[in-house]
């Protein structure tokens, strides 16, 4: 047996690799920008210790001092900056110095140019004759914490692309698959005979040739259901004539074999008439079966249950006259349902003629009417539950002796279905009626919510 294929949602899948796609992307872009915005930083930072010692190198020889001990103390930039300098003269005498810069030398002054070490990054500096030079310098510390602030306000932004692109993406996507709800809704709410083309005019180019296969596909099953259904028509039609022929062809031979005293003749010519009454009923329940199959209950109007039980009634007249059939109305008077009250007929009509036929001699059958609710009883001993769901398959009987052409509870639960009542199977536990079989409307189950 083959595995079943996995589901899997499209969107989902398209919402995945993108956001892949996008994110390889943005992590290739981030690096090339982290890098090149390290190098850039640097070079700015390096070019602000080479402008402070520039400016240093540029100061009269007056601003140094005279060889005063302690060296003079003197700001570049303010008190905010985190740059240090000192300033060394010819024969490496201390002769100026920022707040924060100790008085002993920052690294060595015999080095020339950026200089690091475990505490500072050093710009060295000394004048072409020899009598000043320059350290200017910045702590590692300061100077790490100055380039990961860069980092955060130039890479901070591009971290937050990657979930306000998620986000973005996922309404995007849900928003594009909205287009095709008016599809699924309108599948999903037809009838089962309902098989006309889905027409809808906001359809992405990309779905129209699967809506346009979907449509060929339902055009092929409608010819499909519509030749099945105009055969059996056609058949059940076609036969009743030739049926009734041959009855009366039977009954007149049963005639004549009495008037001759031929008893076994008789008994065969009335085992004939029987099987050809059950032909033409098995006829009729056909042409009643494709009428119903043709969607007739799904039209609406106002119908009275209790009307239209007596009016189903008065066709079981030997029945009613023999005290085997009687109505039960619970409330009066009763709001009307929506339905067709030929096929709702054809369904109560099946169902009393089934209770009759299999309720035996004795069988006694009440109609039960109620608000949006339509019941069956009889007495006799119901239906197993092992055979309730196999019962409502066409031309199936059960395990009962009694004729039938196993056509009633299809067209039954077909009417229900189509009516949108469900069709229930109860058994009670009463003195006399011990079986029910029930058609709830919704306008019942609206008015007990």
């Amino acid at each position: 047996m083959s595995e079943r294929p996995a589901r899997y949602s499209l969107e989902g899948l398209l919402r995945s690799r993108v956001l892949l796609l996008i994110g390889t992307l943005w992590l290739f872009a981030s690096l090339a920008a982290f890098y090149g915005l390290r190098e850039k930083a640097r070079i700015l930072l390096d070019d602000t210790l080479l402008e402070a010692a520039e400016q240093l190198m540029a100061m009269p020889e007056e601003a140094l001092g005279h060889g005063e001990a302690p060296p003079r103390v003197l700001e570049i930039g303010g008190d905010e900056t985190d740059i240090v300098y000192q300033v060394y003269d010819g024969t490496g005498a201390l002769r100026l110095r920022s707040h924060a810069a100790p008085t002993s030398p920052l690294v060595q002054i015999d080095r020339q140019g950026l200089v690091e070490t475990d505490t500072w990054y050093a710009l060295v500096v000394t004048h072409p004759d020899r009598t000043r030079s320059v350290i200017v310098a910045q702590g590692r510390a300061e100077r790490q914490a100055t380039l990961w602030s860069v980092y955060a306000w130039l890479l901070g932004p591009v971290l937050l692309v990657l979930p306000l692109s998620a986000w973005m993406l996922h309404r995007v996507l849900r928003r594009s698959f909205l287009a095709l709800e008016p599809i699924r809704i309108d599948l999903s709410t037809r009838a089962p005979h309902q098989l006309h083309p889905v027409e809808h005019l906001q359809v992405p180019t990309e779905l129209q040739p699967m809506l346009e296969t979907v449509n060929v596909l339902m055009a092929r099953v409608s010819k499909l259901i519509d030749a099945e259904r105009a055969f059996a028509a056609h058949t059940a039609h076609e036969l009743r004539t030739p049926l009734a022929a041959a009855r009366a062809q039977a009954q007149r031979l049963e005639q004549e074999a009495l008037e001759h005293g031929v008893p076994r003749l008789v008994e065969r010519t009335q085992a004939l008439v029987r099987q050809l009454d059950r032909l033409t009923r098995l006829a009729s329940r056909l042409l009643q079966l494709a009428r119903i199959d043709s969607g007739v209950a799904l039209r609406r109007e106002p119908i009275d249950l209790s009307q239209l039980a007596g009016l189903v009634m008065d066709e079981f007249g030997e029945a009613r006259s023999l005290a085997q059939l009687d109505i039960h109305v619970e409330s009066q008077p009763l709001e009307a349902i929506d339905g067709d009250i030929d096929a709702l007929g054809i369904a109560l009509r099946n169902l009393i003629d089934n209770a009759l036929k299999h309720g035996g001699a004795g069988a006694k059958v009440r109609i039960c009417v109620g608000p949006g609710r339509l019941a069956v009883q009889d007495n006799g001993r119901g239906i197993p539950a092992d055979q309730v769901a196999r019962l409502a398959k066409p031309f199936e009987r059960g395990s009962t002796v009694a004729e039938g052409s196993g056509l009633g509870l299809t067209m039954v639960q077909t009417v229900a279905r189509q009516s949108g009542a469900t069709l229930n199977f109860t058994a009670l536990d009463g003195p006399v009626w011990r079986f029910e079989v029930s058609l709830t409307f919704p306008q019942a189950a609206n008015a007990t919510a």
